[in-house]
Formats: C-alpha cells, structure tokens, sequence
C-alpha cells in the first residue's frame, strides 16, 4: 500500500500548522498568489487520508473527537521517512545543503522527519539508466524525466503517479503558490484511451524558469558602431549589417545559423490567427511540418497542411493562411543564403567568425562570455527574431507553457505524500528554493537587488551545484545573474520573458499524437523528409519549389493523406474531451 508513513490523524487543518512552522524558517516570498484550480482525478490508492479532508472527517475516521471550532489541531504523527531522489548531471557538495535543511526543517513536525537522499546520473547515460529503472521498478521515489527521454510513452503506460490532487490544495500550499493555474493546466496530460477518448491527470512536474525561450541573434555592436550602421530594430537593418559586415570585414561572414527554421518563421505569429505547428505536432521531423488550423474559436480543426499542398487543402484554412504560406515563406529566407556558412550541410565544421551568431536568450550570457575570453574588445548586442516579442507585447507567445524539463514520481513508489510535502517546503518560499537552487547564502552565492545574485569566490571543491534544470527551476522564483542585472536592455528581455503575462496557454497544450495506426506512414514520409535540406537552406529560391513539389508527390504515394486525416481526427477528439471540462 502506499503512503504508510502518514497516519490517520492527518488533516487539511494540520497543514496550517505546518505552513506557520515552514514560514518560520524562511521569508515569504513566492511571487504571484493566483489560486490553482484543483485538478482531480481518481485518487490512487492509499492508507492516508486524502490531504484535502478537512479535520473532523480524519478524527471520526480516526475514532477521535474533533478538536474544538479555534482550537489547535493535533499534529500528524509520521515516521522518518528518506526519499530517494535521482537527477540528470553532476550535483557537487550537497551534503552541506542538505544539513542547512535539517536545520531550517528541525523544529517541524513533518518536514524534520522527512530526509532526501540523492544520486545522480550523467546525461549520456540517462536515458538508458530510466529505462531500467522503469523495467526493473527501481527504489526510487522522485525522478527527472526528460521530454526526449520517452515521458509521454512511459505515462501511456502507467509508470508515474497521478499526482494532480497536491494541485490547488490547500494542505499544499507551497506547490498552489508556485504553480499557477495555467502552469497546472499546461502539465495536465490527456491520455487516449483504446476507445479514442482521453483521460486527464498530471503525471509529471514541469521544470522551468520561462515557458519559451527568446530566439535571437548576438551581434558585434563594436562593428556596428565602426561601419555607422543604423541600430538593428528589425529585418531590414539587420540584414544591411550583415551585408555590410562580410562586404568589409575580411575572413568573416554575415551569419552564424545552422536551422534556418530560427529565423523570422510564422511559428509564432500564426498561432494568434489559430493556425499551429512544431511544439504540439511535428510528426514528419524538422525538414517539413504539419500546420494545423483551428476555427475563431479554437474547438474545431479546419484542415491539416503541408508544403506543396493543393489550393483546395490551403482554402480549408484560416483567413490569410489559404495560399502556400510555407513554400513562400522558405523561398523568402533564401535572400539570407550569400551570408550564411558556405560549408553548410557538409562535412566541414570549422566556421568564420559571423557579423551575427544564433542565440537564444537564456544563452547570451555564457556565449559572450565564451567569446569575450578570445577577444575582449569585441562588443555585443541581443536582436530579437520575432516582431511581437521584440517589441515586449503582452501574450506575444502562445505555447504549451512547459518544457522539456520534468520530475515524475514512479507509480510504485510509497511514499508519495513525502515526496510531495517535500516539494512543498521546497517551492514554499525563497529562502527554501533559494537554498537548493544556489547553495548556501554567504557562502555560495550573495543576493544582488531584489532579484540579483552573484556567486561569491570560494574553492571549486567546496562550491556548491545543482543541475537546476533537472530538480529545482520554477516560474516563481526567479533570481538573474551579475551579468543580466547590470544591463539595462538585457534585464529588460529577461523580465519580459519571465513574465506570465508574455504568454498564452495554447488550445493544442497536452495533445500527443498517438501514432500507432499509422507508423509505416510517419515512417516513409519522414524519410523522404530526411533528404531535403529546407532548415540550413541549401537551395535558391526556385530549387525549393521544385524540390518540395517532388517530397509532396512522393509523400502522397506513401501515406501523406493516412497521416493527415489521422491527425485531425485525434485532435478533434481532443479538443472535445478538452471543452467537455
């Protein structure tokens, strides 16, 4: 049975008690106070109480009386209990860490009987290691799983806890502060059943600090200001620096990109006119995707399209999608191909230095410090690729609202409440997060401002580090580096990007395609796929008509239109268990 270590004298009113305890060790302050809405499923089966009971039905359960209306509720009563937790990468000197928590926890009922144990696991094995411990139920109790390590497979087949009742529950409060109503939302899966309908629950917590990454390019503001070129505000004058660049720069070239898909692409804008690819349905691989149109409002697909597709199949779409937005949009990005790596899709490696260079935001910071190590004159700048978010407009950026990132409780572990009221106290305050996020303050690191920090010069064998992307980011507790506080127009992109307001919840959020009634397809279109070279444009304008002409003609001969009329009868089937709510 699971959840032993809890007794039946738990109780929605004990959190309280518990909450005043953990608040005594720490500042409040976990951000935005939004209320979560409880996502329920069936409850798994345990020997505790449900956490969300109020206290007068856990003592009659109990044989106990109730204590009185104001009166102060008996604590739970638990045994100590370790949980075993796994993360992906190195963590280093976390002993001293882990002993700061007993004592922050000493005085707590719960929390001081509750003791983490962790080990952890090199990225290249990782996959490898999950896959056994699935196999072989191994012992332990808290997992990270990352999106390309088969999370959606292994929740099809059961293998992590529903843990969608610690959600929007009063008797965890830290996880309802730090998780907010759309971020629950957006880590709630959507299983399919065999009869094509679909089962909800949130199998896993998703780790993250942004919900999409700014795209960008770092360019040398040193050579802008040499050659007087005006500031680079949008394509046009970013393009007339790149020109001007590799016109007069010897040995350099215009830009440093290799998935042309980066640059300009309506990935973004049009899932504001409800046409949507890539992030929920790339089926096909990177070379050609299927954009999926939705109605006004977003309940009904209209049609599934491809490159090369008939006008019939682009007339089914939305208003200003209806022509062969695709084929035109990779035919106008090939007006950058004279400025990009003339070795591109060979074997050759080696790269001129570049007038711009790829680079998502959270990025920016260790590229140009990389770069700055060779030559420390150079100067650097941050373009922003997408015109909404360059211009910092409120729910520019419509996505999942989840990344990769996620930690899964194994469906046989017992000790789920542990677990969770651990993660509780973690996500519970600053000070908590900011003790496994940075290490120990004075020591490790040093606060800068209210939202700065920077790291404090003490031996690399005793520094403290965590692999944050696999146990500890969340939305809520946001800390910048040195670097980003101390540059104006760079915070500037980063509280941008770390604001809820930046994004928007999209409709397709939690669909997987379930591809088993047409793998041959995927397969065979996905390798003629294969063969093309849209994404580093390895053609002029007129090569990539005819050559996206010809996967299209070839496409349809090995089950293009199977895969078609599959996937939009999934997402219809999911958008309507989805509204049905």
């Amino acid at each position: 049975m699971k959840n032993q270590f809890l007794k039946k004298t738990m109780a929605l009113a004990l959190a309280g008690a518990m909450t005043l305890s953990m608040a005594a060790c720490g500042k409040d302050d976990a951000g935005s106070d939004s209320k979560a809405d409880s996502q329920q499923s069936e409850q798994q089966e345990s020997s505790a109480e449900d956490p969300g009971e109020s206290a007068e039905e856990n003592s009659q359960a109990s044989g106990e009386e109730a204590p009185e209306e104001g009166g102060q509720a008996e604590a739970p009563q638990i045994e100590d209990t370790t949980i075993k937790i796994r993360v992906m990468n190195e963590f280093r000197n976390l002993d001293k860490v882990l002993a700061k928590y007993q004592e922050m926890t000493a005085d707590d009922p719960v929390m001081s009987k509750i003791h983490p144990e962790f080990a952890w696991v090199a990225g290249g094995d990782y996959k490898d290691k999950l896959t056994t411990a699935m196999i072989g139920q191994e012992d332990f109790d808290l997992m990270f799983c990352g999106g390309w390590h088969g999370l959606s497979t292994f929740i099809q087949d059961g293998n992590f806890a529903d843990l969608s009742s610690y959600f929007g529950n009063d008797a965890f409060p830290g996880l309802k502060n730090a998780f907010s109503e759309d971020f629950v939302q957006a880590m709630t899966s959507y299983i399919r059943q065999e009869d094509g309908s679909y089962q909800k629950g949130i199998y896993g917590i998703n780790l993250a600090t942004f919900y999409e990454d700014s795209r960008g390019f770092m360019y040398r503001e040193d050579l802008r200001k040499k050659y007087d070129c005006a500031p680079i505000t949008d394509e046009t004058s970013l393009l007339e620096f790149v020109k001007t660049v590799q016109e007069n720069e010897e040995g350099m070239i215009g830009v440093s990109l290799w998935n042309f898909f980066r640059l300009d692409s309506p990935w973004y804008s049009a899932k504001h006119d409800h046409v949507y690819t890539q992030d929920n349905v790339n089926v096909l691989g990177d070379q050609t995707w299927i954009w999926v149109g939705l109605s006004e409002d977003e309940k009904t697909v209209l049609n599934a399209v491809v490159p090369g597709d008939s006008p019939e199949e682009f007339a089914k779409m939305p208003v200003g999608y209806q022509d062969d937005f695709i084929t035109a949009y990779i035919q106008d990005r090939t007006k950058w191909n004279p400025y990009l790596n003339p070795n591109r899709g060979g074997t050759d490696t080696v790269e001129k230095p570049a007038a711009i260079a790829y680079s998502a935001l959270s990025e920016y910071e260790s590229k140009v410090k990389t770069a700055l190590e060779t030559n420390p004159d150079e100067e650097y700048g941050f373009y922003v690729i997408e015109d909404a978010q360059r211009n910092m407009e409120p729910g520019a950026v419509v996505c999942d609202m989840a990344t990769n990132n996620w930690l899964v409780v194994p469906e046989w572990s017992e000790k789920t409440d542990a677990v969770m009221y651990f993660l509780d106290w973690m996500f519970g305050s600053q000070e908590a997060h900011d003790l496994f996020e940075l290490g120990i303050e004075g020591e490790d690191w040093e606060a800068v401002g209210e939202d700065g920090y920077k790291k404090l010069d003490i031996d690399e064998n005793l520094a403290y580090s965590m692999p944050t992307y696999s146990f500890t980011q969340n939305p809520t507790y946001i800390r910048v580096s040195e670097f980003v506080s101390e540059n104006e127009e760079i915070k500037s992109r980063f509280d941008y990007m770390y604001d809820p307001s930046t994004y928007k919840l999209s409709p397709l959020a939690g669909f997987v395609f379930d591809t088993t009634n047409v793998e041959t397809q995927i397969a065979n279109v996905s390798a003629l796929s294969n063969e093309l070279q849209l994404t580093i444009s390895m053609y002029d304008a007129d090569e990539a008509a005819e050559k996206i002409q010809q996967w299209h003609t070839d496409a349809e001969a090995v089950g293009l239109e199977e895969i078609r009329a599959e996937l939009i009868s999934q997402i219809q089937a999911f958008l309507d268990a989805k509204n049905a709510n």
